[in-house]
């Protein structure tokens, strides 16, 4: 690897504050058409995930993770959680057995889900 994948990740972080869609799109094509170029492709995934944090973190936005035990669970009530510009993720978790667990950024975690409540017990 040229560069650490945190270098490689605060750079396109930096890059892509405070611009619009399309200049952002361009910007996030040319830095990996770089990082391919340096032979550093196979971090790719993890740089951009390190960069998304990053953004986050700059721009004052969350990220929230959604787990529900089945899917179609409807969950317009906690999207009222996010505010706008906040990227909201859905996924389905058969372990939780009922319920729902929400994660903000990675670090923050609120757990109703009925497997939380049994092993309480």
């Amino acid at each position: 690897m040229k560069y650490p994948a945190k270098i490689y990740s605060k750079s396109l972080a930096e890059a892509l504050v405070g611009k619009k869609k399309e200049e952002q799109e361009k910007i996030l094509s040319n830095f990996i058409s770089l990082v391919k170029k340096n032979k550093d492709e196979v971090k790719l995934k993890k740089i951009l995930e390190e960069a998304q944090s990053f953004y986050l973190k700059k721009t004052g936005k969350d990220k929230i993770i959604f787990e529900f035990a089945r899917e179609g669970t409807h969950f317009k009530d906690l999207e009222s959680i996010a505010k706008e510009g906040d990227i909201i993720e859905k996924k389905t978790n058969p372990d939780l057995i009922a319920g729902v667990k929400v994660v903000i950024n990675g670090e923050k975690q609120f757990d109703y889900s009925l497997a939380n409540k049994l092993k309480n017990i």
